[in-house]
């Protein structure tokens, strides 16, 4: 009988360790792959990839790849790997713009794979590919056109006015870190402009959709492992039916969705907003998409017909991300800008007057005035320029393609795009870690900015997200003025969190608010 069980033991071994030496040469077999096409490339430390300070997370993964991206500068691109997955960065503007428009076709998608079963929350515009894509950005881009947003600015109005009474209670002098207070404002923002749902986080702190907000972006290790199993083995969340987020998100999203779907379709009540449109989507029940008609823009086309079911969890998905990544991002855009604002205070001196002026005219702020904020305007895009909220792209190749200096890429290789790094290169942007909002008079040069992407899969919330920020930045600055707290001894640019995707900052950033004494 012990032998019996000693035979068993030694099977296991044997197998597991055929098992890690099968891997370990596999892993060394796709480390070679750019030599064996005589791409230069950095090499990898084995499993880390070619930076294992932001594989292990020590350093913000945007940080870690400018590292690559500075040594490297006579380059066009340059072969990398994360974690084991081979991608190539490209630095030339104009290879950007080639993949990011003029080439689009060969570089539609993102690398990341759907389990719609497992994960259906994941079937949401940032990950779906192909026709799905296609249609669903189709039919959804008209949400998000100046005729609606404008429709939708009474919503934003109302938020801000909260907002801005919130503020006047912590206008005192005092050091206070406005990273929560943004990201409850801009919850309730897309909650209402989004699901119709009243503003309830800026009043109550622990409402439901704040929670919600809090948990998905939660550095903790589970999200954190997510993260890096997304980027670096993609396929092992497909192989392995791995949940991409708590059960408590997928059930709050997929409920308030299909309850609030079923009211609008019981009482008959008409909103211009996200839901209605998913309302409007939701009665067609399955379309059928030709290849050739959401592909009008690309030649030699083959026919191919897909049936999409337009389900309720479909729908709901739309809605999770149109939350999840429209609350961050904006948030964090306002966060860094109001603080840039207090570093600077002639520039914030500057675009003060420009609001106060604007509103002299105007009576009041309105969605058209926002457009004579040019210079406030431009405050904002120098902070995204220094803190972009998605801070890389990345695209995978659909199809074999050629790049201008005829190096072939072939079909699945996934493209990188270093979106931090080019904002900061003093050759597209001089004295590139200083704020200058002027250097925006004049637009920058195709492919070096590039904070929403570009193309095709720009961000489809762009207009959304700008006019939020911009009318929270004119409001506040008409009443309140902003310094940083003494406490505040950062000279260089701020360090981001490294546990998070986005750009975060690491630590918080303490201003002082004060009441303006000519404030109406």
């Amino acid at each position: 009988m012990g032998l019996v069980t000693n035979d068993w033991k030694i099977d296991v071994l044997i197998a597991v360790s055929s098992l890690c030496v099968f891997l370990y040469y596999k892993i060394k077999s796709t480390y070679s792959y750019f030599e064996k096409r005589n791409i230069k490339y950095v090499k990898p430390t084995f499993l880390l990839g070619s930076t294992p300070d932001g594989a292990l997370f020590r350093k913000h993964v945007a940080e870690s790849w400018d590292r690559i991206y500075k040594n490297l500068e006579n380059e066009k691109y340059v072969g990398i790997y994360h974690g084991i997955l081979p991608m190539l960065m490209i630095r030339d503007p104009e290879y950007i713009n080639d993949v990011l428009k003029t080439s689009f076709e060969h570089f539609p998608d993102r690398i990341f794979l759907v389990d719609g079963e497992t994960n259906p929350l994941d079937q949401h515009l940032f990950f779906i590919k192909g026709n799905k894509w296609r249609y669903l950005r189709s039919k959804l881009s008209p949400l998000f056109s100046q005729v609606k947003l404008k429709w939708m600015y009474e919503e934003i109005e109302n938020c801000a006015s909260i907002f801005d009474g919130c503020m006047n209670e912590l206008a005192d002098g005092k050091d206070i870190d406005m990273k929560e207070l943004l990201a409850r404002c801009t919850t309730d923002v897309i909650a209402s402009c989004a699901f119709g749902v009243e503003p309830q986080s800026l009043k109550d702190p622990n409402s439901e959709f704040r929670q919600i907000g809090k948990d998905f972006f939660d550095p903790n290790k589970i999200n954190m492992l997510l993260t890096l199993l997304r980027l670096s083995i993609p396929r092992i969340l497909l192989w392995l039916k791995i949940k991409t987020v708590t059960t408590k998100i997928r059930n709050f999203f997929l409920n308030t969705t299909q309850e609030i779907l079923h009211q609008r379709r019981s009482t008959g009540i008409v909103r211009k907003d996200f839901v209605h449109l998913l309302l409007e989507l939701k009665e067609k029940g399955t379309v059928q998409i030709d290849t050739t008609e959401v592909e009008k823009h690309e030649t030699h086309v083959e026919s191919t017909k897909e049936n999409i079911e337009l389900s309720d969890t479909l729908l709901a998905a739309q809605s999770f991300v149109f939350f999840v990544a429209g609350f961050e991002t904006t948030s964090t855009t306002l966060y860094f800008t109001f603080y840039l604002l207090a570093k600077h205070k002639e520039i914030q001196e500057r675009a003060r007057k420009e609001v106060q002026e604007v509103k002299a005219k105007y009576g009041q702020f309105t969605f058209d005035s926002l457009k004579k904020l040019k210079f406030l305007n431009n405050c904002v895009s120098e902070a995204l320029r220094l803190y972009p909220s998605v801070p890389i792209l990345i695209r995978e190749c659909a199809k074999d393609y050629t790049l201008p200096d005829g190096t072939f890429i072939e079909k699945g290789l996934n493209i990188l795009i270093p979106n931090l790094s080019l904002h900061r290169d003093p050759k597209y942007f001089p004295e590139p870690l200083e704020f200058k909002p002027d250097r925006f008079e004049n637009p920058p040069a195709n492919g070096t900015y590039l904070p929403f992407g570009d193309g095709p899969r720009i961000c489809i919330g762009k207009r959304f997200a700008e006019a939020v920020v911009t009318t929270i930045l004119a409001r506040s600055l008409d009443k309140y003025e902003f310094d940083l707290s003494p406490m505040d001894k950062r000279e260089d640019v701020i360090q981001l969190n490294p546990r998070i995707i986005t750009a975060s900052p690491l630590h918080g950033l303490l201003l002082r608010i004060n009441k303006l004494n000519c404030s109406s």
